[in-house]
């Protein structure tokens, strides 16, 4: 009996030490760029893998590479060990969990280029890290370094919004994919493979040639111009972004609200017009016209638009002064209640656009 708690203890002690020696994303996060790594047997997937593992271990590849033999999604992890394409990776098939892949590329001057992406699942978030080493054949080591990818912003950061990082199994190119929760779409960040690193390709928002046909359907007569740059900005602060589109120009710019797969596009300008912005509402103003000007805003409420109010400024020639008219959600109004709905839009707040390239 003695013997066999001896023996228990000892095999809890080495299964704890064992648990305790896999690092998590933050500790890799922290350190990995300031550590060189020495030995590398060759420039193989597997051999790359096993000489990164050893300084940074994790389960999910330490699990691969006592057996690095693909098994078609059997058990609890999802195993794919593709070696002639350079490409290995173990995927946790729970709720909650980590999950590695990892890739490498033959650079023009000789030496390879080492991808490791390491996640772990948090119910609905995902705490992820991209790395890459150079590594040298002549000296057997993976060298960090940093470049585009490594120094990836997320359009609109917080947990709620997973960002994902898909290493290429074939081809070349490797895709960021940011998922937004309640928009149930994604916008696609793609680069692509020179021969030496990975470079800032495009930009793949869902649905984006219907958003472009809502803005033609106000806009029909530039049908030429084209939306290149995009941001995301939380304009009602419900954790849900609203899209922002424009011209490379920014003649032609256009707010778009998603929700659950539903599109509305909540304002739009063109070269004649512009926005402004307020406490509680999106609006544009411009000319309609020979001595008539106008104003229309929309409130949110949930990322969608529930009240909507618009204002005509036209000067009468015959008295020599202005006139004013309301229309407040779709319906003339007196201007009483249009100066109220003005009023309720709050204070005028500045909000300069930083855009991100489509293309």
């Amino acid at each position: 009996m003695k013997n066999l708690l001896t023996f228990l203890l000892l095999t809890f002690s080495v299964l704890t030490i064992t648990a305790q020696n896999y690092v998590t994303v933050e500790q890799i996060s922290d350190g990995w760029d300031k550590k060189t790594i020495t030995g590398v047997k060759d420039g193989s997937i597997l051999s790359l893998t096993n000489a990164f593992n050893k300084v940074w271990p994790t389960q999910p590849t330490t699990t691969l590479l006592k057996n690095p033999v693909s098994n078609d999604g059997d058990g609890d992890c999802n195993i794919i060990v593709d070696s002639p394409n350079g490409y290995v990776a173990a995927f946790d098939l729970g709720d909650d969990g980590e999950s590695f892949s990892a890739c490498v590329w033959k650079r023009n001057n000789g030496h390879r280029l080492f991808a490791y992406v390491f996640q772990r699942m948090h119910g609905l978030s995902i705490s992820q890290i991209i790395l890459f080493y150079d590594y040298d054949p002549a000296k057997a080591t993976l060298t960090p370094e940093h470049n585009e990818l490594t120094n990836f912003a997320s359009s609109f950061d917080t947990d709620y919004h997973p960002l994902t990082y898909q290493l290429p199994q074939k081809g070349k190119d490797v895709v960021v994919n940011e998922y937004f929760m309640n928009w149930y779409c994604s916008i696609e960040h793609d680069y692509k493979w020179d021969g030496m690193n990975l470079k800032f390709s495009d930009v793949k928002i869902d649905k984006l040639d219907q958003m472009r046909r809502l803005y033609l359907d106000d806009f029909d007569e530039f049908e030429d111009s084209e939306f290149t740059k995009f941001m995301l900005y939380d304009f009602d602060e419900d954790n849900n972004p609203e899209l922002w589109l424009s011209s490379q120009n920014n003649d032609y710019q256009a707010i778009y609200s998603i929700v659950q797969g539903e599109i509305q596009m909540l304002s739009a300008t063109y070269f004649k017009t512009n926005f402004s912005f307020y406490e509680n509402g999106i609006c544009t103003s411009g000319s309609c016209g020979t001595g008539c000007f106008y104003t229309r805003c929309v409130m949110l409420n949930e990322s969608k638009s529930f009240r909507t109010c618009e204002e005509f400024q036209s000067y009468n020639f015959e008295t020599d002064g202005m006139e004013y008219s309301y229309t407040i959600d779709g319906q003339e109004g007196s201007k009483e209640d249009g100066k109220k709905m003005f009023k309720s839009l709050g204070k005028s707040i500045e909000i300069t656009p930083k855009f991100r390239q489509i293309k």
